[in-house]
């Protein structure tokens, strides 16, 4: 045998070995009363349309009449690193656990448009759970709309300091390098349960791009009060000794919101409804303007 065809016949066997590899860690799920392909990938957060045929190729010797899934019987799940269930994660800072934020709600998940696609957000928020504070509608508009996002959690038991959640937020940056990349913290004590919020947006004043993210979220939430003049009367940096370290040690442009139901006197604050699904759009459409009004390098 010629050393071209031996050379040939070692990949071919290399290319077996991967796929066979790959196939064998593949996700499995066992077919429910009344689910059909469609409704197993949506609830398992996936984009039907773009991996409905790479289904019916993992699993054609389990399918009744070439597209029926048989109760009880258990399928391979495509490979989607674009699925809802991989671009929404959940992290624990304690433990560095990690599990899908809609877990289990996957399905109620549609892809909007692809607005923020290639862009990475990690969002922490104190002094609610994300059941009860903003942060979760948030990651449910980011994703829709193409976004990655991290929900940083962590026990209220811990109390952890900002400066914890650095190597956990670096690690991820590291891994999306070359992506567009922000960071979120919003705190939020009782605003919400209240008629009206008073909110403060604080940034870095050693990061243009934070300065940017953050009065471009402030001329959102303050559209009706705020003029270009103005802005900086409401755009704030940070002053806190650990606020400041912990900017200083995170990659990722950051901005601080503070929402309370009462202003302290010594700043101003932007007065804003406190209906949860109200600042909720808001932040977003924040966001989604800064996005959008970033020049990018083209290298």
């Amino acid at each position: 045998m010629s050393i071209i065809k031996q050379f040939s016949v070692v990949v071919l066997v290399l290319i077996s070995f991967k796929c066979a590899i790959a196939q064998q860690t593949l996700e499995t799920v066992v077919a429910k009363e009344g689910d059909g392909i469609i409704v197993m990938l949506r609830k398992e957060g996936i984009d039907v349309s773009k991996y409905y045929a790479q289904f019916l190729e993992l699993n054609e010797d389990k399918l009744k009449n070439g597209s029926r899934l048989v109760l009880g019987e258990t399928y391979r799940i495509p490979d989607a690193p674009d699925s809802f269930k991989n671009r929404g994660v959940s992290i624990s800072v304690s433990d560095d656990r990690e599990r899908p934020i809609f877990e289990g709600e996957l399905a109620t998940l549609r892809r909007k448009d692809s607005s923020l696609i290639n862009t990475v957000y990690y969002l922490i928020e104190h002094n609610k759970t994300p059941k009860e504070g903003v942060s979760l509608g948030m990651a449910r508009n980011l994703l829709q709309s193409g976004a990655r996002v991290y929900l940083l959690e962590s026990n209220v038991k811990d109390s952890l300091d900002l400066i914890d959640y650095v190597s956990v937020v670096n690690k991820k940056y590291l891994k999306h390098n070359g992506d567009y990349q922000r960071l979120m913290i919003i705190d939020n004590s009782d605003a919400i349960a209240k008629t009206k919020a008073e909110v403060t947006v604080y940034h870095y004043a050693e990061r243009v791009e934070s300065k940017r993210f953050a009065d471009n979220i402030l001329k959102v939430l303050g559209k009706n009060e705020i003029n270009h003049e103005s802005l900086d009367d409401y755009s704030k940096v940070f002053t806190d000794f650990k606020n400041i370290a912990f900017a200083k040690n995170i990659l990722p442009p950051i901005t601080f919101i503070d929402m309370d139901s009462k202003s302290d006197g010594e700043h101003k604050t932007i007065k804003v409804a406190a209906d949860k699904k109200n600042i909720t759009n808001l932040i977003t459409n924040g966001i989604l303007s800064d996005y959008t009004n970033t020049e990018f390098n083209d290298n």
